[in-house]
């Protein structure tokens, strides 16, 4: 499946496949550490191997491996493998969360008991999943009937992740009375009001639980406390803005809810390893990476 797919990549970078939001993402030479926002996905690595760090949670993922990300996470990941010989390819599909309730009265019981809750899962892809994924990747180089039986291949690999031994945080996002579906609530509310103070007290109201509860869910998830998680959601915001606007610097720093535009060049620096200005001039410079590829 590699070698196909090899021959077809023209230029570094995300190329869309036609069905849904699935894409393929090329890169020809290892990585420096980028930062993003992962939304629920499934991330199939083809060739070469990457790393992804959310928090405590770090994960390796070389070729015939999976990541699932069950929450939106702000992320750290590098390209550790590629060459213009043999680059880094990866089949990258967002989770459609709706797709999998539909299918959730039809799932098996499984005994996920209290397994790792960690949003951030890397493991070697199954027989099942890998062959779903390549039929769908063959269907979208061509074939008459792609409009037809890509929808159908989409909801097989959706069904083949949430009934996979890895897919059991998928399974405990999906019941109600689960602390992980409580948590994507205020996962949210923190995402729609980075400019604003925390308060985790009203966070874990929200998601009905006890403060020092929902401290720990949060943790075990995202791999961050609340206020960390905040902060990096902020960051990656504030780069956004700073790559995509003329804005001044201070300004941005204002717009994602810092007070002090002094202390938010010192965290900028700390997470992306140059000031601001300096990255807004390299990145317009076109040395960085488009953000959000898998």
């Amino acid at each position: 499946m590699a070698g196909d797919l090899v021959d077809a990549a023209a230029t570094d970078g995300v190329t869309k496949l036609g069905l849904g939001d699935a894409a393929i993402l090329w890169r020809s030479h290892p990585s420096a550490i980028e930062g993003s926002l992962y939304r629920p996905l499934l991330c199939m690595v083809i060739q070469g191997a990457k790393e992804v760090m959310a928090g405590t949670h770090r994960v390796h993922c070389p070729a015939g491996h999976a990541i699932i990300v069950s929450h939106d996470l702000p992320v750290l990941s590098r390209i550790t493998e590629a060459s213009p010989d043999k680059p880094y390819a990866a089949f990258v599909l967002p989770i459609d969360l709706g797709l999998l309730r539909s299918f959730y009265d039809l799932v098996p019981d499984f005994d996920d008991g209290q397994q790792d809750m960690a949003a951030l899962r890397s493991y070697p892809a199954d027989a099942g999943l890998t062959g779903a994924v390549a039929r769908f990747l063959e269907l979208v180089r061509g074939d008459a009937a792609a409009a037809l039986l890509g929808p159908i291949l989409l909801r097989e690999i959706h069904a083949r992740l949430l009934v996979s031994a890895q897919g059991a945080i998928l399974r405990r996002f999906l019941r109600r009375d689960d602390p992980s579906n409580h948590l994507a609530r205020a996962i949210a509310s923190i995402r729609s009001s980075i400019n604003e103070p925390l308060s985790v007290s009203v966070l874990a109201a929200h998601a009905g639980m006890s403060k020092s509860s929902f401290h720990a869910h949060f943790k075990a998830v995202t791999g961050q406390t609340p206020g960390q998680y905040q902060k990096d959601v902020r960051l990656l915001e504030a780069r956004r803005l700073i790559m995509e606007s003329s804005d001044a610097i201070s300004s941005v720093a204002f717009d994602v809810g810092y007070e002090s535009p002094a202390q938010f060049s010192r965290d900028y620096s700390r997470k992306f390893g140059q000031s601001p200005r300096e990255d807004r001039h390299r990145g317009r410079a076109g040395t960085r990476a488009a953000p959000g590829a898998a």
